[in-house]
């Protein structure tokens, strides 16, 4: 390895140089690899420095592999391939399955648009998703993940914050087109749809109605599932409280109209949550796949 180093220098050389060869480009290089592209020009001038060798023909903003670059990257690209297989089929006490808890509104509003691109980076894990929306307590469940809402803190379990809890209310366009709401005020006037069952204080009309809920009596409606409330709520049947994250797709697309009412936030949010000592490489891997979308979100 000490002459390796010698001859190539750092390892990220002969990573860029592979990456813009087989693009055929150092901007789309850079774009896999998640630096700028002038870093990506200096490594491969370092390589080449190193070999003492030219590796590509530069043409303006076009490259092209010299011969000595073509027959370079050959190996370089066997090298890797042979590393990446050596790598899967190295011994693991794991089957590929994991089972992943989760409520109906996270994975038919969050996760699943996400998924193709978790199968295609990891064709070999089974992922099995159970959507529940009552979730029972963790203990004894045998899944190996959760997606579960509260404060973050499950004895014997390791929790990862995923979304936070930003509420604001929603409605149909229809529905704005019959009623005028432009404050708090105007909406103990109108239908408000309520989830039956919730923990966060922010989920409750009560809470942002105060008083009116009182004196003004307004028409609450109850429902089972928080998928049912934004989906009652896209057909007009009345104001939603809307969670951020699950509901901004239904506001880009036109279907849900965020009020001119300020947001609510708390200390709930979705965490993601494992049995603590969990070593599988699977699970593992699935474990890190969602926090790199929860940081996307």
């Amino acid at each position: 390895m000490t002459d390796l180093r010698k001859t190539i220098g750092s390892l990220d050389n002969l990573i860029a140089f592979e990456a813009a060869a087989r693009h055929q480009n150092f901007s789309r290089a850079a774009k896999e690899l998640s630096v700028a592209q002038p870093a990506i020009s200096r490594r491969i001038q370092q390589l080449e420095a190193s070999l003492g060798t030219p590796l590509f023909a530069r043409h303006g903003t076009r490259i092209q592999l010299t011969r000595a670059g073509e027959e370079f990257h050959s190996v370089v690209a066997n090298a890797f391939d042979s590393i990446d297989q050596s790598s899967k089929a190295l011994p693991r006490n794991d089957d590929g399955i994991v089972s992943l808890r989760v409520n109906v509104a996270a994975a038919s509003l969050w996760l699943m648009p996400a998924l193709g691109d978790f199968y295609a980076r990891y064709p070999d894990i089974r992922l099995h998703l159970v959507c529940v929306d009552e979730l029972p307590e963790f203990a004894g469940g045998g899944f190996d993940l959760e997606i579960r809402f509260g404060l973050g803190s499950w004895p014997g379990y390791d929790s990862f914050p995923l979304l936070p809890e930003e509420i604001y209310p929603v409605a149909s366009p229809s529905l704005l087109r019959a009623h005028r709401i432009e404050d708090a005020a105007d909406l103990a006037k109108v239908p408000l749809l309520q989830l039956a069952n919730f923990t966060s204080p922010l989920m409750d009309w009560r809470t942002w109605l105060g008083a009116a809920a009182q004196s003004d009596q307004p028409v609450i409606r109850p429902l089972t599932t928080y998928a049912m409330v934004l989906e009652a709520a896209i057909f007009g049947h009345g104001v939603a409280l809307g969670w951020h994250e699950y509901v901004r797709r239904a506001i880009a697309k036109g279907d849900l109209v965020r009020l001119p009412i300020e947001a609510r936030r708390s200390d709930y949010r979705e965490f993601l949550v494992v049995k603590s000592g969990c070593k599988r490489f699977s699970v593992e891997q699935t474990k890190l796949w969602l926090l790199e979308l929860a940081g996307r979100s």
